[in-house]
């Protein structure tokens, strides 16, 4: 694969249509790409710079209607520029701009006919015509239909993105419009079920000049979007190794609470004696489930999914790497599986960690105008 010989391409394309409006040259630039969240692009303009005053900023970095890309080992990172902030003594423009999913997370899950037609009957009732029904597919599949719904709107039509086919299944999810709903909530619901998948919009190019997003989920046989291959980096070869540790989702009773949407009161709890036979204190956790859930099945998915993972502190790992050091980017993504190696020349202060390999997977990428690249790593619950 022939890959950009620039470390590092920047271009501003029309969020419809995918157009490219320009290619810029920012004096500082960083990328954030977690997991199952819009990747996060901050970019700076050095507006004294030699030829950044003949551009019509005010005109590029207009929000919503452009967005950015950032190109960088064969990987797209970016899209629709957010807030931007000019300073006039620093001769500086910053803005930010956030991937696709930003796009979905005022979203209501609703069919293009409400544009048009009340959400309520002249008798004060819902109209349940406008209720989104899907049935017979799986999750990932309920995921890319509502996402489908959203595009079939006004201003949604030619939003350059390309989705897969539709993938049978025994899953259902009925959203009610008068709920209002966001379509960014529910794909957040339907990752944080037992086995929900990830979901993925990934920015690449379309032809020399034009951009595009390609959505993908994960299946019911492999709900993580992940690379079979699982990669491998020993501390030592880059940055020092830094860990974040936050106990606050541990626990041994998870609660979820639902009902709200046939005004009735659901509550449902899991309790797992592990964390008290090994000396804790009872911990007590709320589940993220929907207070509109109805169905006693979901709301112990959410409470078995919680419960999952809390048994020990969620920790993140992450290090620096040289970004000629590494394969290229488009070899491995946000979701992947990586063993972190280390070895006891890998000098860890205090022997914090002792050697060994843990896997763990890549929760998000960082990237900016350096030599480095930062990944950073969170525990592998699967299993």
């Amino acid at each position: 694969m022939v890959v950009d010989a620039r470390p590092v391409r920047v271009s501003i394309f029309e969020t419809r249509g995918g157009a490219t409006v320009d290619e810029i040259d920012p004096a500082e630039l960083k990328v954030t790409a977690p997991a199952n969240t819009a990747e996060t692009v901050n970019t700076t303009i050095d507006l004294n710079a030699k030829g950044q005053a003949a551009r019509n900023w005010r005109s590029l970095a207009t929000p919503w209607k452009h967005s950015i890309a950032v190109e960088t080992g064969g990987r797209v990172y970016g899209g629709p520029i957010l807030p931007h902030d000019f300073d006039d003594d620093r001769g500086r423009l910053d803005f930010v701009a956030r991937g696709f999913r930003i796009l979905l997370a005022g979203r209501n899950i609703l069919p293009p006919a409400a544009l048009t037609q009340s959400l309520t009957l002249p008798t004060g009732l819902p109209d349940t015509s406008l209720d989104t029904v899907l049935t017979g597919f799986d999750f990932g599949t309920i995921g890319k239909k509502l996402v489908e719904q959203a595009c079939a709107w006004p201003g949604g039509s030619d939003l350059p993105i390309v989705f897969p086919a539709d993938r049978a299944g025994s899953r259902e999810r009925t959203y009610v419009a008068v709920e209002r709903k966001k379509v960014d909530a529910a794909l957040s619901d339907l990752s944080g079920v037992e086995n929900g998948p990830d979901f993925r919009f990934q920015l690449e190019r379309n032809g020399p000049d034009a951009f595009q997003w390609r959505f993908d989920s994960g299946s019911e046989a492999q709900p993580r979007l992940q690379s079979p291959d699982v990669f491998a980096w020993e501390i030592g070869q880059g940055a020092g190794l830094k860990v974040r540790s936050n106990p606050m989702r541990m626990g041994s009773l998870v609660w979820g609470e639902g009902g709200r949407a046939n005004d009735t009161t659901l509550i449902r709890s899991l309790y797992d004696p592990t964390l008290i036979d090994h000396g804790y204190p009872l911990l007590e956790l709320e589940s993220d489930a929907s207070s509109n859930t109805v169905f006693e099945s979901t709301l112990d998915a959410w409470n078995a999914e919680t419960n999952r993972t809390a048994k020990r502190p969620w920790e993140f790992w992450s290090f620096k790497v040289r970004r000629d050091r590494l394969p290229f980017l488009n070899e491995y993504n946000s979701g992947d599986l990586i063993d972190v190696i280390i070895t006891k020349d890998s000098k860890i202060s205090g022997g914090y960690i002792g050697p060994g390999t843990y896997q763990r997977r890549i929760a998000a990428l960082g990237v900016d105008l350096s030599d480095w690249v930062t990944i950073t790593c969170g525990e592998v619950y699967d299993g």
